[in-house]
């Protein structure tokens, strides 16, 4: 018995290693199995990711490949641009005095070799970058200004020296831009938005420190160093103030090439005709010598070239004042002060006299200072009674009045438009209409509109030499302006100069 009890403990304890080594190799198989799934999984996973990093680097070697053939292109076709208003930055005179307007080709030369030494400053691989300059003038004005100041013996020198400036490098160019304000402006201003953006202009240098025009349309480069630094401000004659607050642009002047003092205000005596002094008129080909005029019995006005000049008017002549101011209204204010200039300005015989004005004193204006900015009349004396009654109407109706109707002469909303057509205002009532709509500003601050019956410089700092509301005036814009009047122009586009 004892053994049989020893035989069944063995079996038993034979039983159990078996079910454990039943259990050990059934755990082995199944992690087995398991990490056979996972290797399998992965092994699947990295053939996968080995085509996708096979595929991600021939896509950057492509890639790279582009980047390199973009480089070579944008390298290939990158060019330096020159943005330059001619009216203001004038070239020196020994330039502009060379005889067969030679001295057109000498400029070329020399404003070529002042923007090739100051981009190489700037960038070390722009040695073979081209160099694109625009001039933009209005070369008859500009001609006939030169020969007033006795820059020029005739103004047809200028047309000269312009085509030999332009043929000296095969990317310059001298832009005529015709008679008119602000042309000029609105070419340069329009070339720099488009530029400035654009890859391929690796620089621009930028002639027209001169005018404060040009400030606002600098003014969103003023706080991108990167865009900034791509621009350089030139600077001829004295930078308007503004531009010094322009911290992130390069700077430069190229006195080899213009002059850094404006052009004189007043004619020299030199130029005016005398007994024995010739002037130049317009001819079929081109200007000839004409008679003089006489002396002068008085010194001379000043005198600056007309927007538009007469085709036949040329010659310019001192005539004695011999009439007194007498008009203080917004449309006569002062004739005898001004001179004439431009084709209500021509005499019978072909001359422009500089006489003072005493006709068409009923003739509308727009007035303007020396920075071409509009400048404001001041209305008649406002009526109480009929600004009271002008109120308490658009009151009682609820809609204020049409400024296009009432002081347009027209609205294009016809009976659809939401302001009061009817009844006619009277006379004093339209006066005090006229101060209500002179309280709102022009968006335009060089309004040629001259119609226009909005706002263009603050009315209670050009009466009284302060606003006191300087940060609520709808005009504050216009705080500190020049309040002089320099020139007007009337419908006809002939400017006269006080």
């Amino acid at each position: 018995m004892t053994d049989l009890d020893s035989y069944f403990k063995q079996l038993e304890a034979f039983r159990v290693s078996d079910e454990a080594r039943e259990h050990l190799v059934s755990e082995v198989l199944e992690k087995y199995k398991v990490l056979s799934e996972e290797h399998a999984n992965l092994a699947n996973d990295y053939l996968s990711e080995r085509d996708i990093r096979r595929n991600y680097q021939k896509a950057v070697d492509e890639q790279k490949q582009e980047v390199r053939e973009y480089e070579r292109q944008l390298e290939a076709s990158s060019f330096v641009l020159a943005l330059i208003d001619g009216d203001g930055a004038i070239f020196q005179d020994v330039l502009l005095q060379a005889a067969g307007g030679d001295g057109g080709s000498e400029a070329a030369s020399r404003l070529y070799h002042a923007i090739r030494n100051h981009v190489a400053s700037l960038h070390s691989n722009s040695g073979s970058w081209p160099i694109m300059v625009q001039i933009y003038l209005s070369l008859d004005k500009l001609a006939m200004k030169l020969a007033q100041v006795g820059l020029l013996r005739s103004p047809t020198e200028l047309r000269a020296f312009a085509q030999r400036f332009s043929v000296n490098q095969p990317l310059f160019s001298i832009i005529d831009v015709g008679q008119g304000k602000e042309r000029a402006d609105h070419k340069i201003k329009e070339m720099l938005r488009t530029f400035s953006d654009n890859p391929t202009c690796r620089h621009i240098i930028f002639g027209g420190c001169h005018d404060a025009g040009y400030l606002l349309n600098l003014e969103q480069f003023k706080h991108n160093e990167m865009k900034a630094a791509r621009i350089t401000l030139l600077e001829t004659t004295p930078a308007y103030r503004g531009f010094t607050d322009l911290s992130h642009f390069k700077r430069a002047r190229f006195d080899v090439v213009f002059k850094s003092e404006p052009l004189p205000e007043a004619t020299p005596s030199g130029f005016l005709p005398t007994s024995n002094a010739a002037v130049f008129v317009p001819s079929s080909n081109g200007y000839t010598p004409a008679t003089t005029a006489p002396p002068p019995t008085q010194s001379p006005l000043l005198f600056r070239t007309p927007t538009q000049p007469s085709p036949r008017a040329s010659v310019v002549s001192p005539v004695p004042n011999t009439a007194s101011s007498t008009s203080t209204g917004p449309d006569t204010n002062g004739d005898a002060s001004w001179a004439t200039v431009g084709k209500t300005g021509a005499a019978p015989n072909g001359n422009i006299s500089i006489a003072p004005t005493t006709k068409n004193k009923k003739k509308k204006y727009a007035y303007y200072n020396k920075e071409e900015q509009r400048l404001d009349e001041p209305l008649p004396t406002r009526d109480a009674a009929s600004a009271t009654s002008l109120d308490e109407r658009m009151k009682r109706t609820g809609k204020k009045m049409c400024n296009h109707w009432h002081l347009g002469g027209n609205c294009e909303n016809g009976k659809f438009c939401q302001f009061q057509h009817e009844p006619k205002l009277t006379t004093a009532e339209l006066n005090a209409l006229r101060y209500k709509t002179r309280s709102l500003a022009c968006k335009n601050r060089y309004c040629e509109n001259i119609d226009c019956y909005l706002g263009h410089q603050c009315a209670l700092e050009r009466d009284y030499g302060k606003c006191p509301y300087p940060d609520t005036c709808h005009l504050r814009a216009t705080h500190g302006m020049d309040k002089t009047k320099f020139v007007r122009y009337d419908k006809d586009g002939n400017a006269e100069y006080a």
